[in-house]
């Protein structure tokens, strides 16, 4: 596994950051929870003597994941395909024994070990992306995929991370096999890893999960040890840990994989299956918002009545009031809209960078400019994937957050920490109501981006109304020992 972000990990819903060095959750607590008690994977739902193509971010992401489903591959007479993305040579940033590439050797090895382990007839196809970085690889991920489900006959099986497993590359893989499911109208079969982690046992996700029984005589540890590299320490020097401790691969020794599962494949919609769609988790998050936010700025020259609803009116009167200065030097806003917002902060700076993921909101903010337009520039990105140039010395993300997913929030912390002076204002302001789209609520965003810098002076909160806005003056911790990443 590729080693995470450092952020928090507990029980509360609203810590979205970890560390594979943070308490695990108990596997008694999942035990207690009924994570044995799921129901079987029925009998249709993989297709017997069809091609299955399974997933793995990093060199043992398919034994922990999909290890059953591996094993059983050969009674169901199914050809097997694994695309692994990366290497896995980072799994130990902080090595002063191994450097990446030995790294990315090692696990190659292992992973080809496994596979020997595994029997059976096996093949696999090494893409070599950059461990840690592929969610800025998710269109090629989505080609790959295709590829493979071309080169196949008939109907697949897709078998993923879990597409909202709190690690960027799994959630990158994910949701690209989610996006290859739809077009094929197959099976997805999203598998959990770092979720048992750091997710509380009352989630309630993983309720509409199936579980897959090894097969007789299985032997799991003996797959496990395949990956001395992770599941071992390196050497006694710092930097060398174990990544997967013994508490982690405590959730993988079940007896099964525990799989969540999307059918994509066409059939006649029941009154049931509708209800069903209804309640399915959500499925967008930065990749969709351009295409989805750009259908909303069609359809309505103010889709949220930015120039003139009370509610907008009075939080942008709210935020200003309390900024702490009125003269900063550069301020970034993250999500512009049409710039209603970025007009008002024009007269608190000497120059904004308003960023959007639409260009037809950026069109019409184009065309709504006003006098202090000269000090705005209108950028179009998708964040965190794209990030303007610039040193900000103020950040506002209104009314965004929402739509990022855990690890894409977090890469948006670590994009603003790279961009900002060393004491910045940073300014979180989020509506409180349901967000039955996308993957996040108010206070989970707040409390994610608050925890990620810990020396902060607060100026102003509020959530009494029907909005929460937090304003915070951040000094950073230059320290480089204190740096977030971890293997």
């Amino acid at each position: 596994m590729k080693q995470l972000w450092v952020g928090t990990s507990t029980s509360n819903p609203t810590a979205m950051s970890f560390s594979h060095r943070d308490q695990s959750t108990a596997e008694d607590a999942w035990m207690q929870a009924g994570a044995l008690d799921l129901p079987i994977i029925p009998d249709d739902v993989i297709a017997k003597h069809r091609p299955l193509i399974v997933l793995a971010a990093h060199p043992d992401d398919e034994a922990l994941g999909a290890a059953s489903l591996l094993a059983r591959a050969g009674e169901w007479n199914c050809q097997v395909t694994i695309l692994l993305f990366t290497a896995g040579e980072n799994s130990h940033p902080y090595s002063r024994t191994h450097s990446r590439l030995q790294l990315g050797q090692s696990r190659l090895r292992e992973f080809e070990l496994a596979l020997a382990t595994l029997g059976g007839e096996l093949s696999s196809r090494f893409l070599a992306l950059p461990d840690g970085a592929l969610p800025e690889f998710r269109d090629q991920i989505v080609d790959e995929i295709m590829r493979e489900v071309a080169r196949s006959a008939g109907p697949v099986t897709l078998v993923a991370p879990y597409s909202q497993d709190g690690h960027g590359d799994h959630e990158a893989v994910g949701s690209a096999a989610l996006e290859a499911g739809r077009r094929s109208r197959t099976v997805v079969l999203e598998y959990p890893i770092w979720f048992w982690h750091w997710a509380a046992s009352t989630d309630p996700r993983w309720r509409s999960w199936r579980f897959l029984p090894d097969p007789v005589c299985f032997d799991r540890q003996a797959l496990f040890a395949c990956y001395q590299s992770q599941i071992a320490s390196l050497s006694d020097r710092p930097g060398d840990e174990a990544v997967l401790g013994t508490s982690h691969l405590k959730h993988f020794d079940r007896g099964g994989d525990t799989f969540a599962i999307s059918d994509f494949r066409p059939r006649t919609a029941t009154k049931a299956d509708k209800s069903a769609f209804e309640e399915r988790r959500h499925l967008y998050d930065a990749h969709t918002a351009s295409a989805v936010f750009d259908g909303v700025h069609e359809a309505r020259a103010d889709p949220w009545s930015v120039w003139n609803s009370e509610y907008e009116l009075a939080k942008r009167e709210n935020l200003l009031g309390h900024l702490p200065s009125h003269s900063f030097d550069h301020i970034l806003e993250i999500g512009c809209s049409i710039g209603a917002l970025s007009h008002d902060l024009a007269e608190c700076s000497a120059k904004v960078t308003a960023i959007d993921a639409s260009r037809e909101a950026l069109k019409k903010a184009e065309r709504l400019r006003l006098r202090a337009s000269e000090k705005i520039d209108f950028v179009y990105a998708t964040v965190p994937f794209d990030w303007p140039e610039g040193r900000f010395d103020c950040v506002v993300l209104s009314e965004t957050g929402f739509y990022l997913t855990r690890s894409q929030l977090l890469r948006t912390m670590e994009r603003i920490d790279e961009t900002t002076s060393s004491r910045f204002v940073l300014v979180l302001c989020h509506w409180k109501g349901e967000i039955s789209d996308w993957p996040l609520d108010a206070d989970e965003v707040h409390d994610t981006c608050l925890r990620f810098w810990p020396r902060k002076e607060l100026e102003f909160h509020t959530d009494a109304g029907s909005y929460r806005l937090d304003i915070v003056t951040v000094e950073k911790n230059i320290d480089p020992d204190s740096a977030r990443g971890l293997g």
